[in-house]
């Protein structure tokens, strides 16, 4: 055999592995949804899928909060035991709810929303938690939640294995969003990491961006990362967001050098607040007594952002 027809059947053979493997990362929600999400728990009936344009049918009131993070389909489907002896319908099952979103950062983002620092965390996907009736976890640009219905109580044990088979599903993506490292700050308290797709801190001109509670000098603040896409975007932030301030009669104190665009106010809402801009980024803190309380916390996120 030739080198060259060596070469061109490894290729080849990489290609179709490449083909193959991707076509499984490809599949739709309902697709992913094992036929057995535990021992002896088998899949009733067929999956039911939502879009964007009927996901309100499913959970009206919450579609709104999933559609900005470029939610694209869902699968839902009940588990049930065997049969009763009686051969009647099972009252209990473990429902399973498989989100597909924009990206892995869009899936962490409305992971977040539910996510509490406060419950038991569960080792499954990127990262998992559990209370007395369900499962939530996120795994590559996918968000699960699991659970239980009719009478069903907590079994941690099981609420682990259905987990566990329906992560074995899906992509292996199991690292956090890079994003997230722009978050590593001193004083940052665990598990409090937010993306917002969009309004941060409810403002419509900060965009999207992510936050995370932090303690400064044993007192509670909101660090932030505004991902703004390009510098001329940050100006607009700061153009938008001093003319509110304006309008609400506070005047901010601004700077500017080679670094970027610096400013500090005392926030209507957020109290204490310093911004600094730095080519596509806006890094900040907000919730402080005096701006310059977070002068710290905004040089080491300027340093994260290199």
């Amino acid at each position: 055999m030739t080198r060259f027809a060596l070469v061109f059947i490894l290729c080849t053979a990489a290609m179709l592995s490449s083909v193959f493997l991707g076509s499984a990362a490809e599949k739709p929600p309902e697709g992913l949804l094992p036929t057995s999400c535990a021992p002896g728990w088998a899949m009733e009936g067929k999956a039911a899928t939502y879009t964007p344009e009927n996901l309100y049918r499913y959970i009206n009131g919450e579609a709104e909060l999933y559609l900005p993070y470029g939610f694209k389909r869902a699968a839902a489907v009940r588990y049930i035991k065997a049969a009763t002896p009686s051969g009647g319908p099972q009252e209990n099952g473990l429902v399973v709810n498989i989100f597909e979103m924009g990206s892995p950062l869009d899936a962490f983002g409305i992971y977040s929303n539910y996510r509490s620092s406060t419950l038991p965390q569960m080792k499954v996907g990127v990262e998992g938690f559990l209370d007395e009736t369900e499962v939530m976890f996120y795994q590559d640009r996918y968000f699960v939640q699991i659970e239980t219905s009719g009478t069903l109580t907590q079994d941690a044990g099981l609420f682990q294995s259905c987990a566990e088979t329906v992560s074995g599903n899906l992509p292996e993506g199991r690292e956090k969003p890079r994003e997230l490292e722009l978050l590593k700050v001193a004083g940052a308290v665990v598990l409090t990491e937010k993306y917002y797709p969009r309004g941060l801190l409810g403002y419509g001109f900060f965009g999207k961006g992510l936050t995370i509670e932090v303690t400064i000098k044993g007192k509670p603040a909101k660090a932030l990362v505004m991902l703004a896409g390009s510098e001329e975007a940050t100006r607009r932030i700061f153009d938008e967001y001093v003319k509110y301030l304006k309008e609400a009669k506070v005047v901010p104190q601004i700077s500017r050098d080679k670094k970027g665009t610096s400013l500090q106010v005392i926030d209507p809402l957020f109290k204490g607040t310093a911004l600094h801009q730095s080519g596509p980024f806006v890094v900040g803190i907000v919730g402080l007594k005096e701006p310059h309380e977070g002068n710290g916390i905004v040089g080491q996120l300027l340093e994260l952002l290199k």
